[in-house]
């Protein structure tokens, strides 16, 4: 069980992580928002969508210059959907998903640890900075490709070392928005980013399809533009980071983290700490490793294995959706404009499911079925995960364009499941090991995203060489993995009347 104590340390031992002071706001009411609050929840939200929406709108676009790109070199002629283009589009497709993923594991701790330092914003521009290089880094191999090597491409996700990539700026995104929002607001908060990311998606395909009808390289250049947008917003967001003097633990027996925020912003007139930069980031690194293996020993058990090897299994599936365009070109022969409306018809249900669908299921199951968060996420969980698995498994074995289309949308229905699997498994632990589980599921979802993309490009590749019902290889392996997580899920178990946290 978690003492008083241990609740109210545990905010600053977890704010360089998620950027939470959760602490502060759980035993009082909500208070309203003020108009600055207002302005800043905007501008974060107008910068992550107007970046996100830069990236959809680039999607089709980029995977047709690639074709074009790797057809020419292969001297295909006007054979763009053979085998060996497929193949070699798949394989360049799947790795460099897979390197974007690299930055994001290897330097979210150091700049989670440099957000609660010097601020979430410094570090969210510094990430849509090397987001925005890397962009403009692949155009660049794309448009000297006859003295460039394609494959070039691989490297670009060295800019993502400023900032740490797309994961931490959300994570940044995600920090600032519950710095400000009291913490019965910020589900409705985070549903609403959810909606409007969405939204963003839904509307550039179309967009981005039509653009396509002059060039692919009308929208992929529009896409930098409006990346630059979200650049130019995050830049305008002011700082979050709580201020040291207004913590609720602002007392002798403070985090060493706290401390050192206040002699450099209040105590001037004290001497500068002896220790050096290498001992203060060691003693740091040092107390979160304290923090995770007590908090390990404490409280994990089997539920929280399951959960995280459930969102390991789901997250390699998943990036399947990564392949819909290419597949489906390929497999029904559409262009790559029509193929790109598979991402419209997704999102659009993913909106209904996320907006109308569960929410109205997840008031149903507590008012007549009279069950408690934890059962009724975790039934919704159960119910999602085999959904997604026999959407998946209807894509692979469809031959016909309309059987792909009602696997796809009976998996965009299961699309909760991700939401629903993290609901439950904060429900699961004592507000102590939040910081624990958010960075298990984080690790879980990133090393699922790091293997997928070769596994499922060599998939592609061998299905497309085999032909055939084998062509639908990369989404038989999608739907296995699923199938072995909704047998995870069903055997998460809740003792009796889950207590709520």
């Amino acid at each position: 069980m978690l003492t008083p104590q241990a609740t109210e340390e545990e905010p600053t031992e977890q704010a360089p992580l998620l950027g939470s002071r959760g602490g502060a706001v759980q035993d009082g009411s909500p208070t309203p928002l003020s108009h600055s609050h207002l302005r800043l929840l905007v501008l974060v939200c107008i910068s992550i969508v107007a970046a996100d929406f830069g990236n959809s709108l680039t999607l089709a676009p980029q995977i047709s210059i690639f074709e074009s790109l790797i057809c020419r070199r292969i001297e295909a002629g006007d054979d763009c959907k053979s085998a060996d283009v497929q193949a070699e589009l798949a394989l360049l497709i799947g790795w460099k998903e897979t390197i974007d993923q690299l930055p994001g594991i290897i330097f979210a701790l150091p700049y989670g640890f440099a957000a609660d330092r010097i601020g979430r914003k410094p570090i969210l521009v510094l990430c849509l900075i090397g987001l925005v290089l890397e962009e403009v880094a692949i155009r660049l191999v794309c448009w000297w490709n006859v003295a460039l090597p394609l494959r070039m491409i691989w490297a670009t996700p060295v800019f993502q070392i400023i900032g740490g990539g797309s994961q931490t700026a959300t994570a940044m995104a995600y920090a600032m928005i519950t710095d400000v929002v009291p913490m019965d607001r910020r589900a409705s908060i985070f549903y609403i980013m959810a909606a409007v990311i969405l939204l963003g998606e839904i509307l550039a395909t179309p967009i981005s399809a039509f653009l396509m009808t002059w060039s692919p390289w009308v929208p992929s250049l529009l896409g930098i533009v409006f990346q630059l947008g979200g650049l130019l917003g995050a830049a305008l967001v002011s700082e979050t980071r709580p201020d040291p003097k207004s913590s609720i633990n602002h007392n002798d027996e403070s985090e060493p983290l706290l401390n050192n925020d206040e002699e450099t912003e209040m105590d001037h007139d004290r001497p500068e700490d002896p220790k050096s930069g290498y001992q203060r980031v060691k003693q740091t690194l040092s107390e979160y490793w304290h923090h995770v293996r007590n908090t390990h020993l404490k409280g994990w058990d089997f539920n929280m294995a399951f959960i995280v090897l459930t969102f390991l299994l789901a997250s390699i599936s998943r990036q399947a959706m990564q392949l819909i365009i290419p597949y489906a070109s390929k497999r029904f022969s559409w262009s790559i404009a029509r193929a790109s409306f598979l991402i419209t018809l997704k999102g659009v249900i993913n909106l209904v499911t996320l907006l109308l669908i569960l929410p109205r299921l997840s008031t149903w199951l507590s008012t007549q079925m009279s069950w408690s968060p934890a059962v009724k996420d975790l039934r919704i969980v159960q119910g999602s995960a085999w959904i997604l698995t026999s959407g998946m498994a209807l894509m692979a074995f469809a031959a016909i364009p309309e059987l792909f289309i009602s696997g796809l949308s009976l998996f965009a229905l299961g699309w909760g499941f991700y939401s629903a699997l993290r609901s439950l498994a904060t429900s699961l632990v004592d507000p102590s090991q939040v910081g624990v589980l958010n960075s298990g599921i984080g690790l879980a979802q990133s090393l699922g995203s790091l293997v997928a993309g070769p596994i499922l490009a060599a998939a592609f590749g061998r299905g497309l060489r085999q032909g055939g019902i084998a062509m639908g290889l990369p989404y038989m392996v999608a739907s296995a993995l699923l199938f072995m997580s909704s047998c995870l899920a069903c055997a998460i178990r809740i003792a009796g009347e889950k207590r709520r946290l």
